[in-house]
């Protein structure tokens, strides 16, 4: 039986949420999250790959429509198959770095930004790395093409530290598209990785 979660006009993290409650119910098989935007879309699928449950969509009109199957599904439904960032991983080890504006400190912004951008500069030559850097707020201003610290954030991440940007935060500054480093996440995932990090850092 396919149930349906009506998941429009929702914002972050609600449709996550939703999805969650559903899928948590004993004996949960095949559902249809329907949204009406592509954060949601993907933090949708996001959240069902990360339950092992496969998960495809298609459009219609301005409306996304999500199968989440109850078992992997290899194709031949005619759904546009999704790739997206894999699923939150808690990291007990490595500290979890929070960074909520793109300067460190209040006065001068230049001197702030500047500050900000030595600061992750000097983590390029630390022995100490954080596992996940999150950027929220101004600080999505960071990952993004033409950000002064947009090479060493790729450094980093080709240190095999993870780089999350908060997705709404990429859209209420128009920056979605502009992302360069790192990968798209959602309050549901941040949540879960500050709450169940062995340390959390903010800068």
């Amino acid at each position: 039986m396919m149930h349906f979660i009506d998941c429009r006009g929702l914002k972050c993290p609600e449709p996550v949420l939703k999805t969650k409650q559903a899928l948590d119910k004993p004996g949960a098989g095949e559902f249809e999250v329907v949204v009406d935007n592509v954060t949601a879309r993907e933090n949708v699928i996001r959240f069902a790959k990360s339950r092992n449950r496969e998960a495809g969509w298609n459009q219609e009109g301005d409306l996304f429509r999500i199968k989440i199957e109850e078992e992997k599904n290899h194709g031949g439904d005619g759904l546009e198959a999704e790739i997206t960032p894999k699923a939150v991983e808690v990291d007990f080890e490595n500290p979890v770095l929070l960074i909520c504006n793109d300067a460190i400190g209040t006065g001068s912004a230049e001197l702030g930004q500047m500050l900000m951008r030595n600061f992750i500069y000097t983590l390029t030559k630390s022995d100490n790395l954080p596992g996940t850097i999150i950027f929220m707020n101004t600080g999505v201003k960071l990952c993004v093409e033409d950000s002064a610290a947009l090479d060493e954030l790729k450094e980093l991440e080709s240190k095999d530290v993870r780089i999350l940007a908060c997705g709404t935060c990429l859209d209420y500054y128009n920056l979605k598209d502009a992302l360069s480093v790192g990968e798209i996440s959602n309050m549901y995932d941040i949540a879960e990785m500050l709450m169940n990090a062995g340390r959390t850092i903010t800068v």
